[in-house]
């Protein structure tokens, strides 16, 4: 059971429930299931106490126990407020191990292995289609300082963020290579409880990193992006030889984006905190000052922001088996971005962008969604 190895931490618990809603504000929840569905046992005190009865035997795990804990987001809410600092995210993941080894893995969650053995990406899309974004670049498969990754999501479903970035960095005269046989970065494995099913494409990809003769990894995509920096060591067991770093510090701190002269924008916009790229990674200020690097934009945060972002209800493959719940917390965040009167609300994260354009299109909102890239390539 790799639940056990975390039993000192779950039995630290104190039950305080700072965890179920902001401990300052208005008292929203933060924990998208908590928030939808009710029952204590979707939040996290209510998952430590199933995952100390487990270590203890007293219960048995059963698929209605394996719903409540893949319908976690993966957001990280509960453990920035945690007064214990318990790494709460990290007992999740073992959870979802032991229930998926048992064979309590959500079916339709587990219907992406097969398309993710066969095809490299968990949407059944062909592998010799995931450079058609980029079709006929010199850059695929080439030696260069820096490589951008792409991502499954960015390569087949939001392709303008794949292809901004790419004009972007160009347009900088940033000398980057693409990888010639991208493969899947092992997060869907992962959040479905298989990360050993990962490491095969973990080594590919890493091998044509190694190859390309790169020390700098772009990426676009958040969840790419902690995959690569944080399970990939663990899971392979070495660190990398490379850096990692999301586009938007990328871009930030390099003397050539500075100097490209962007083109004026008049309105106001507001930025989600992708939770992964926020709470996850600490990524804040980088995304905002590209924001504001474009002349005659103003900024405008949202009520939840920052360390206490709200989840666009996307996270770990959860539509998969729980639409009505990320239906719900799209809708409840896009409503929060409504309200500060912003002409676009901006993201970094390929999934954050599809959850509120869902949302846009069944609230027939007015109001542009697009990822900071793209933002910043309409300013080129």
């Amino acid at each position: 059971m790799k639940l056990r190895q975390y039993r000192d931490q779950i039995y630290s618990c104190l039950r305080c429930g700072f965890c179920f809603d902001h401990a300052v504000g208005g008292g929203e929840k933060i924990c998208p299931p908590y928030a939808t569905y009710g029952f204590e046992s979707y939040g996290a005190r209510g998952k430590m106490a199933i995952a100390r009865a487990l270590i203890d035997g007293t219960v048995e795990a059963d698929a209605d126990m394996a719903a409540r804990v893949f319908a976690c987001t993966e957001c990280g809410a509960c453990q920035e407020e945690c007064f214990k600092y318990l790494p709460l995210c990290d007992i999740y993941e073992a959870m979802k191990e032991d229930l998926a080894e048992v064979g309590l893995a959500p079916q339709e969650r587990t219907s992406l292995l097969e398309p993710l053995d066969q095809d490299g990406n968990p949407f059944g899309k062909p592998a010799e289609k995931r450079m058609a974004w980029v079709e006929g670049s010199r850059r695929v498969g080439r030696q260069a300082a820096v490589v951008f990754y792409a991502g499954c999501t960015p390569s087949y479903i939001r392709r303008g963020i794949a292809r901004s970035t790419y004009q972007v960095l160009e347009a900088a005269g940033i000398e980057f290579a693409l990888l010639g046989e991208e493969v899947c970065c092992g997060h869907p494995q992962i959040s479905m409880g298989r990360p050993d099913l990962a490491r095969t494409q973990m080594e590919k990809n890493i091998a044509q990193i190694e190859q390309s003769g790169a020390d700098t990894v772009v990426f676009a995509c958040p969840g790419c992006l902690a995959t690569f920096r944080n399970a990939v060591p663990r899971l392979l067991g070495r660190s990398l030889s490379f850096e990692t770093v999301h586009v938007t510090e990328f871009l930030v701190a390099s003397p050539d984006f500075a100097r490209l002269l962007l083109q004026k924008q008049s309105g106001v916009v507001t930025y989600h905190d992708p939770c992964t790229l926020g709470r996850g990674l600490g990524v804040f200020d980088a995304p905002r000052n590209l924001v504001d690097a474009v002349p005659g934009v103003r900024l405008v945060e949202m009520e939840r922001t920052r360390e206490r972002s709200y989840c666009c209800g996307n996270g770990a493959f959860v539509r998969y088996d729980h639409e009505p719940m990320a239906i719900e917390t799209e809708r409840s965040r896009l409503a929060e971005a409504m309200r500060t009167g912003a002409d676009a609300v901006l993201s970094t994260c390929p999934a954050c962008q599809i959850g509120l354009l869902d949302a846009t299109r069944r609230e027939k909102a007015a109001i542009e969604v697009l990822d900071v890239v793209e933002w910043i390539a309409k300013s080129l």
